[in-house]
């Protein structure tokens, strides 16, 4: 791999000129700054009789806000801007969007990556083009720019059959200043619907101020946006595409913090609500499941044989409790296995009848959707667990069912966790319904308790201030962390060291319980604490102990999250955070929630940027 970009595109057609126009391209930017960048720009088209004008920085939104100054009122034409998240390449002003051709006719955002990269830059050199950056992204101006000849469409399209790869693009000409030519492949793309303007994004929240009508830009699609007509949409072929306009159903509030010191707690507060609107409509009041993106699968669903869950991150551990859940509930075998090595591995073999269940929050990671890719060219159906409609995941699955939990803004998941565990016990007990499986003595609790878990999860929450008490003993002075859990709390332990490692940059294991004495625990003494997963009433609740024993004994801190009402854990480990005592499938949900707000209260507590966390993105969408 030799270049990537990932980031925010918005690009915009219509009757705004000059400050108003700065305030749209910057606040369509600053929609997506979330996904994390390290540079950022703009380019404009102006009246068409003067090159194409660039302003661009290393740096934040607010920095192209300066640079920005003084010239406003030049600003008009088609407009493009860019956030990058540079994988290749400095995180410099050199290699920030927008890249323009040599003669400045053409100028391009791209996110994605060119897989030919080396052989279209020699090609390039050979033909006397000279190029500024060290990304692959500006060759895409200069390929576009050598096939212009009175057609921009043609020009774009023409071009991109040159490139290996995927991308989502925006481009501008500044012969042509009144249009925006766009295309993508595999990175998500889609058109905002104005009054007589039009936007392209990667993101709707770019447009949501102004618009909530979306065209949604398929595979393999490309097209062109202007002020004078309505959008055209063509495939690769040329072939003319129809395009159908839908409403937003979030609202943009969802997407500011609310009075919340950041996004990320925002959104941990927020999991009895996305809990709930997961669920409505769902569990049915007489105990029946109904999902309607399974409906038209009947037969597939009654003759699975096994399962294969393939995810990356934090949907990994939510799928790993997947893999609990259908073994246990539906009787089925199952595995859940990390997206990209699924995807590279040179044979897969699997039984009959075997069922994909893609996990993504963004709907649009690049490994996960080549794990889906490969299990279809396998001849296996999937189905995807994802957050947004008309993302990737849920355009190129054969169904499946959306999370509901809301935009997640924050780089570290949170609430399409609890949604996807959620998502996985309604799957769970609608596939044992259909087939023809009787009820166990326990499911009637386990219902009730699944209608109550909103508002457990909001007693859980309320320890906000609690957990924050104890991330204070412990942001200084201890680098490193173990997470322990037993079965369907090993997942939960795996989620919970990931949320530390990735917003507090402190060094953090998750491991099964009985795992610990195999290896990791030379590494106790006291100055490395141990976070323990321990529900009441569990089988193996005394060999928990046990373990819990053998830690204290080499004089390592434990901190235990249990059960209410289990006073005699309080007298074993060294500090304790309680949450209500469920049934043994709904534990994830509830147990996961103390371990996000520690990470969240340490990261604050070490200064570090909790919704921008570095080196991380929000949606990797290269491979």
């Amino acid at each position: 791999m030799e270049g990537e970009e990932v980031c925010g595109i918005v690009a915009y057609v219509g009757p705004r000129r000059g400050a108003e126009l700065t305030t749209l391209l910057v606040g369509g930017l600053s929609r997506v700054e979330y996904r994390g960048y390290d540079s950022a720009g703009v380019a404009w088209t102006g009246d068409g009789s003067h090159p194409i004008m660039v302003v661009k920085c290393q740096g934040k939104i607010a920095d192209l806000e300066e640079g920005l100054e003084g010239i406003e009122n030049r600003l008009s034409g088609a407009a493009i801007g860019h956030t990058r998240w540079a994988t290749h390449g400095d995180p410099n002003e050199t290699n920030a969007h927008p890249h323009r051709s040599c003669r400045r006719h053409v100028a391009v955002v791209h996110n994605g990556i060119i897989e030919n990269e080396d052989l279209i830059r020699r090609a390039l050199r050979d033909r006397g083009h000279v190029l500024q950056s060290e990304t692959d992204s500006e060759l895409l101006a200069h390929l576009i720019g050598e096939f212009l000849n009175g057609d921009p469409l043609e020009a774009v399209r023409t071009a991109l059959e040159t490139v290996q790869g995927d991308f989502a693009l925006a481009v501008i000409f500044r012969d042509y200043p009144d249009r925006v030519i766009f295309a993508r492949r595999e990175s998500p793309l889609c058109i905002g619907v104005g009054d007589g303007e039009y936007w392209v994004a990667s993101d709707p929240a770019s447009f949501m101020e102004h618009t909530r009508k979306i065209i949604d830009i398929g595979e393999d699609q490309l097209g062109v946006i202007s002020a004078s007509a309505d959008p055209v949409i063509v495939d690769f072929g040329n072939v003319p595409v129809t395009a159908k306009i839908e409403e937003i159903d979030w609202d943009i509030e969802e997407a500011e913090k609310d009075g919340y010191e950041h996004f990320m707690l925002k959104e941990i507060c927020r999991q009895p609500a996305s809990l709930t609107d997961s669920m409505r409509g769902r569990l049915l009041p007489e105990g029946g499941v109904h999902l309607g993106g399974l409906l038209d699968h009947r037969d597939v669903l009654q003759d699975m044989q096994y399962c294969v869950l393939p995810a990356a991150g934090t949907s990994l551990f939510a799928s790993m409790v997947g893999e609990i859940l259908i073994e246990e509930i539906v009787g089925v075998p199952a595995v859940a296995r990390n997206a990209a090595e699924l995807a590279n591995r040179q044979h897969l073999v699997f039984p009959r009848n075997t069922v994909f269940w893609a996990a993504s929050q963004s709907g649009g990671t690049a490994d996960t959707l080549s794990a889906i890719r490969r299990a279809q060219a396998l001849g296996h159906r999937v189905f995807g667990l994802c957050n947004v409609v008309g993302s990737p995941v849920s355009r190129e699955t054969d169904g499946g069912v959306h999370l509901h939990a809301g935009p997640e803004i924050g780089v570290a998941s949170t609430k399409a966790f609890t949604s996807q565990v959620l998502l996985f016990q309604l799957i769970c007990l609608y596939i044992r319904r259909l087939r023809g499986q009787e009820d166990l003595p326990w499911m009637g609790r386990y219902l009730e308790e699944m209608r109550r878990i909103p508002k457990l999860a909001a007693g859980v929450v309320a320890q906000s201030d609690l957990i924050r008490s104890l991330a204070e003993r412990f942001y200084q002075g201890y680098p490193s962390f173990y997470f322990l859990g037993r079965g369907i709390l090993y997942p939960v332990a795996m989620e919970g060291a990931l949320k530390l490692k990735e917003i507090s940059y402190l060094h953090a294991e998750g491991y099964p319980m009985a795992e610990m004495k195999h290896g990791p625990i030379a590494l106790i003494d006291e100055r490395f604490p141990t976070v323990v997963l321990v529900p009441q009433g569990d089988d193996h609740y005394e060999k928990i102990v046990a373990n819990i024993r053998e830690i204290k004994a080499r004089k390592g801190i434990v901190i235990a999250v249990a059960s209410q009402g289990d006073d005699r854990i309080a007298e074993i480990v060294d500090e304790v955070i309680y949450v209500p005592r469920v049934t043994y499938y709904l534990l994830p949900i509830l147990y996961v929630i103390p371990l996000q707000l520690f990470a969240y209260h340490m990261a604050v507590l070490r200064g570090c940027n909790v919704d921008q966390p570095r080196n991380l993105a929000k949606s990797v969408t290269v491979s």
